[in-house]
């Protein structure tokens, strides 16, 4: 069934009423569908509702809500991405999209030294891109995308959980050596560098503030891809 996102806290009885123009627009005219044909709406709470569709009209659509239940598709463990800023838009939004359809629960655009990109413009499309991902893998929540900072700043108040910094050039132990601390601590923050990698330097501050450098093998992955294969070796491994 199609899932579509609704204002948190919106479903309150088993009567509502669709009225967001973006999501009335592709159920009339892309989708489709038709009186009695089923969706699944999603309040951004963990749980997701069936529901019915009782009346399309042109603004708006009436649709009965046949349950609640809890979303499944959500990883148990959750993984914070702290994504170095790339050389362009279109790779991060590629790094947003992807990453949330793996199960990654937030994004922290970082701006380190080698970072090229500096801020992030078009909230709404990157909101979109989120929601988007969320509802086509079939999650119960959309990802927070957390304003840019930079690198240092980071670390007057380290991030909870454990903090793991993806060294491409170094001989650190590979990322599975940490899968028992991973599950262990249940919240694991993800550190990728753009393009050229983390610096010496930024290497060692992560150190410093107890952070964990790892490899990631014999090959050397795209700042777009790193987070992605990242994320997916700890949840499917």
């Amino acid at each position: 069934m199609n899932r579509f996102f609704v204002p948190p806290d919106s479903i309150v009885d088993a009567n509502f009423v669709l009225r967001d123009p973006d999501t009335v627009f592709q159920i009339r005219k892309v989708l489709r569908l038709r009186v009695g044909k089923k969706i699944i709406l999603l309040d951004n709470s963990g749980f997701e509702f069936p529901a019915e569709i009782l009346e399309i009209e042109r603004h708006e659509i009436n649709l009965k809500i046949l349950e609640k239940r809890k979303n499944v598709a959500d990883p148990d463990l959750k993984i914070n991405l702290f994504q170095s800023l790339p050389n362009s838009i279109a790779k991060f939004e590629e790094i947003l999209k992807h990453a949330t359809e793996v199960g990654v629960a937030n994004f922290f655009p970082v701006i380190s030294e080698r970072s090229e990109l500096r801020k992030l413009r078009n909230p709404e499309r990157l909101a979109k891109i989120l929601r988007e991902a969320a509802e086509q893998s079939g999650r119960g929540k959309i990802p927070e995308l957390a304003e840019p900072r930079k690198f240092g700043k980071i670390w007057d108040e380290p991030p909870a959980g454990l903090n793991l910094v993806a060294d491409s050039f170094s001989t650190e132990p590979e990322l599975r050596k940490f899968f028992p601390d991973i599950r262990e601590f249940g919240t694991t923050n993800i550190f990728v560098g753009p393009e050229g990698g983390f610096s010496e330097k930024e290497i060692a501050t992560a150190r410093n503030f107890g952070a964990k450098t790892f490899s990631l093998g014999r090959r050397i992955l795209r700042t777009e891809t790193a987070g992605v294969a990242i994320a997916s070796a700890i949840f499917f491994g």
